[in-house]
């Protein structure tokens, strides 16, 4: 068997094995709906002005904090306004006092939705909420930075996830640092696998290569999963789906990559079997 058709086979093997374990982790047709805090400021001037007080509707505000909110149907369904066990709660988590919350756009336009400060929070009323429609919220509130903690019950979705983007957290960065780890093990294996099974030899024992392969492959299975694409594209609708799309394809480049890789030693002598 020509050593280019084996190749060929030995990746799409790998790929269809690795498909395997990460298409059973998506589902093309969920729900979804995402609260993310797109922005955070303070209306107090940096600079301490002695007797300057800010109030709102007559009530005066300490430490003041503006902050934008949108919630957003990041699934593949829509929600029906029937679907919610009650009203969409944002409760202030970190001993900030919510003042004020108004609704300031919406996408599409006239989305019927409502909001109203309850307690140390608000609460957004049922909806219909098709994908990729959006409700954007203003809030005034006094004290720390706020941090709010999302409370729903909605058919379908296990948790209303939080986003706060203000932030580019090191857990994005960490992400990203894992994928770049998992594909260049996965380098290594489609280099080294080959090399292994058909008993060549680039300059190390087969067994060493072999051992090589192995943990190159346990390596990039362990740390390359659909939780660490989603990550990374979290920003975009449908986030598993596009996470997919693009391991599929980076999985399939580093194949290619390693084949001519391998082609360029056997051309340069330094392959042999």
């Amino acid at each position: 068997m020509a050593w280019k058709t084996w190749d060929w086979k030995f990746i799409a093997t790998t790929v269809i094995a690795i498909a395997a374990l990460v298409v059973p982790q998506i589902d093309l047709s969920s729900r979804s709906l995402t609260v993310r805090l797109l922005a955070t400021s303070p209306l107090q001037p940096a600079l301490n002005i002695q007797n300057l007080q800010i109030s709102l509707n007559g009530q005066n505000v300490e430490s003041p904090y503006i902050s934008t909110i949108e919630l957003v149907n990041t699934g593949s369904k829509p929600i029906l306004s029937s679907d919610f066990d009650g009203a969409l709660q944002l409760q202030m988590s970190n001993g900030a006092k919510l003042v004020s919350a108004e609704i300031t756009s919406t996408t599409p336009k006239n989305i019927p939705a409502q909001v109203t400060i309850s307690g140390n929070g608000m609460a957004i009323s049922p909806f219909l909420s098709n994908p990729k429609d959006s409700i954007t919220i203003a809030t005034i509130s006094s004290g720390p930075r706020p941090a709010f903690e999302v409370r729903a019950r909605i058919v379908g979705i296990n948790e209303v996830g939080l986003e706060d983007t203000t932030i580019r957290n090191s857990s994005y960065w960490k992400s990203v640092a894992s994928l770049v780890n998992s594909y260049g093990l996965l380098f290594l294996y489609f280099v080294f696998g080959p090399i292994a099974l058909r008993n060549k030899q680039l300059l190390v024992p087969r067994g060493f290569a072999f051992g090589i392969a192995a943990v190159c492959a346990w390596g990039s299975l362990g740390t390359m999963n659909l939780t660490t694409m989603k990550e990374v594209f979290k920003g975009l609708p449908y986030s598993g789906t596009w996470g997919f799309v693009a391991g599929l394809g980076a999985t399939l480049l580093i194949g290619f990559l390693a084949v001519k890789y391998m082609r360029r030693l056997i051309k340069a002598g330094r392959l042999q079997g």
